[in-house]
């Protein structure tokens, strides 16, 4: 079997997110009053017309269900969920852009993509930008660059991060040698929700700490680079635990593949320690899985409330185990035929 294969390298990097901070000159950062959050809200939507097919939803009109399923996907926060009266989201299509208005600053607006292209996601939401720039007037110093509440975002108001599949890592236990060096580079890594969450099913947030005294580009060659060097870790650890260990590992995938297209109840954490199995057989060609990232594309499909919102409408917990069991199996089955 091959050292180094292209599949790892697409199984370890999941997604890339970039983020733009906002506030509006003569706003306080959180606005709080419910007439001037509508007005900016209404100014928002009507600039972003020509960028693309947005939906707007105001958080005092979603159900707890949707706006924890959008909190599940990233396209929302705690923060703008707990602004009940005045926060806002714009969503398009295909949830690659989400814009939240009346958040921890008056705009945030975000990007995902599939991947390490945190370039491509930069350039989309820099359209975003100008266009809003051209409706609103950006608070903007010109010695602090774009000022925003929290002061590690003052400068680009840019957090570029990459989302990771570190399990190799993670067992060998240089996971923690890993996070002081990027913390050297003015990076962080945290779990899979962004500062004090956990790293569910060996995944990591990649992301710049600080935006002031860089451009945006550096800003984003030096995430881009880090991840790079990442990967190659991954890939040397990959070949000492699970490439030298072939039938163990082999072994192990395969029999949580098999309890996955077998349960009949299933709970997120255990189904999350046996997709990260199958995930690590599949990148290694012992289960025959081609399309991995349709792994991680479960993987939030399933999630608690996104899976309730799916099904249309909440569930109690033995029959969010049911159907989870059914849809991890059917979709594995699938991915495999």
């Amino acid at each position: 079997m091959p050292s180094i294969m292209p599949e790892i390298t697409n199984g370890i990097i999941i997604m890339s997110r970039v983020r733009l901070a906002r506030n509006i000159n003569g706003c306080p950062f959180r606005i709080t009053d419910k007439s001037l959050a509508k007005n900016v809200v209404k100014t928002v939507n009507r600039a972003l017309v020509k960028t693309d097919t947005f939906n707007l939803y105001y958080m005092e009109n979603l159900t707890t269900l949707v706006k924890e399923s959008m909190k599940e996907r990233h396209l929302v926060s705690e923060n703008l969920i707990k602004n009940v009266e005045c926060g806002a989201v714009l969503i398009n299509q295909d949830e690659s852009l989400s814009i939240m208005i009346n958040e921890e600053d008056v705009i945030r607006e975000q990007c995902f993509m599939k991947g390490l292209r945190l370039e491509e996601a930069y350039k989309r939401l820099d359209v975003i930008d100008d266009e809003l720039s051209k409706y609103l007037d950006i608070a903007f110093d010109k010695d602090l660059g774009y000022l925003t509440a929290c002061p590690t975002n003052l400068g680009t108001g840019l957090r570029a991060s990459v989302m990771m599949f570190l399990p190799a890592l993670t067992e060998s236990g240089k996971i923690t040698q890993l996070v002081e060096e990027v913390e050297r580079l003015g990076l962080t890594i945290r779990g899979v929700y962004g500062e004090g969450s956990k790293a569910e099913g060996y995944m990591y947030q990649i992301s710049n700490e600080v935006t002031l005294g860089a451009s945006e580009y550096e800003i984003l060659n030096t995430v881009r680079n880090a991840v790079e060097e990442i990967c190659l870790a991954e890939r040397k650890e990959i070949e000492k635990i699970y490439l030298k260990k072939e039938i163990t590992t082999m072994d192990r995938a395969r029999k949580s593949y098999g309890i996955l297209t077998n349960a009949l109840l299933l709970e997120y954490n255990e189904f999350l320690e046996h997709i990260a199995r199958v995930k690590i057989g599949a990148m290694l060609g012992m289960i025959n899985i081609n399309e991995i990232d349709k792994i991680d594309d479960l993987i939030v499909n399933v999630r608690p409330a996104s899976l309730c919102e799916s099904y249309g409408k909440k569930l109690s917990s033995i029959d969010r185990d049911l159907v989870r069991a059914e849809r991890v199996a059917h979709q594995l089955k699938k991915l495999k035929e």
